[in-house]
């Protein structure tokens, strides 16, 4: 049982050491990872415009590039999905490659509204100057049980999976077509909780996939609330559970990491093979959000951990 105990410290350290390893810009919220051509690494997050990061030592130290839009370039279709939008306001990115390009999955809103839009880019790398404007993907209004903000591209087998949502009746997910990114087939819920759910996150490891979830609130400095949860299925489709057999429609969501001393509200996952990203609010910087980037372990029967 010591050994035990012992190994997990080292365990827990190793992930904190090599968080605490980060330097240079890290001011980041709603963060999205996807590693280039020599292992570079870029970090988009919300911001102006889309901001974005870039690291030449494997993620150690950062620095910020230009925006992604710019009013120059900015989407017309923006003023009409969401009239109430405000400049350059871009949330929560996703990068992936696809079809020998990159391309970049964002949302455009008003906080606490779902007249939202889920917008799509493509460029020929992540540090592109000229990116494309491929569209509107999905839109939600007052009307709707939904609010298309918080997408996540999740690639299986040849078949793209977009999940997506924030609070409002939760989670949802649906197949898009793979040459046009536009969703087909039926969109369904696989997850809710009316006290605040959003940033879904899916990825396969092993035979199961794993839903990751943001419970509760961000937005708030030090007073954010943001945990990390997950559950998991056979299907894509689920339904998924967490640890205790709980579905993630009813409330479930096995905790994977909560705010502490100095880091709070941590949340709005990416994972990339057996990396988490995300952001958490700096209690020793104001409250102000910045890039977190940890290891994941799998224990033996196939759960997740920091």
């Amino acid at each position: 049982m010591k050994a035990h105990f012992a190994a997990a410290a080292l365990l827990i350290g190793a992930s904190l050491a090599h968080a605490a390893e980060l330097s240079g810009d890290t001011r980041a919220h709603d963060p999205t990872l996807l590693i280039g051509e020599g292992g570079v690494q870029h970090v988009f997050t919300t911001g102006a415009g889309l901001q974005r990061l870039k690291s030449v030592d494997a993620g150690k130290t950062w620095h910020r590039e230009a925006p992604v839009f710019t009013e120059a370039n900015k989407p017309g279709w923006w003023t009409q999905a969401v009239p109430a939008h405000k400049g350059l306001d871009v949330w929560a990115p996703k990068l992936f490659k696809h079809a020998g390009k990159v391309w970049v999955l964002y949302s455009i809103s008003t906080f606490g509204k779902n007249t939202s839009a889920i917008g799509l880019a493509s460029a020929a790398s992540p540090e592109s100057a000229d990116w494309k404007d491929e569209g509107m993907v999905v839109a939600s209004q007052p009307s709707d049980n939904f609010n298309a903000i918080d997408p996540d591209l999740f690639i299986d087998g040849g078949k793209l999976w977009l999940s997506y949502g924030s609070f409002w009746g939760g989670i949802r997910l649906t197949e898009l077509d793979a040459e046009t990114l536009r969703p087909i087939g039926e969109t369904r819920f696989i997850a809710r909780r009316k006290g605040g759910i959003e940033a879904p996150t899916l990825i396969k490891h092993g035979d199961w996939y794993y839903l990751f979830i943001s419970h509760d609130l961000c937005c708030r400095g030090a007073e954010s609330t943001y945990n990390i949860r997950v559950g998991r299925a056979r299907s894509v489709w689920g339904p998924y559970l967490d640890k205790d057999g709980v579905d993630l429609m009813e409330r479930g969501g096995t905790l994977i990491e909560e705010g502490g001393p100095r880091w709070k509200g941590p949340g709005h996952q990416d994972v990339v093979g057996d990396t988490l990203v995300r952001h958490a609010y700096d209690a020793e910087d104001g409250g102000k959000p910045h890039l977190r980037i940890g290891p994941l372990r799998w224990t033996p029967d196939g759960w997740p951990s920091l």
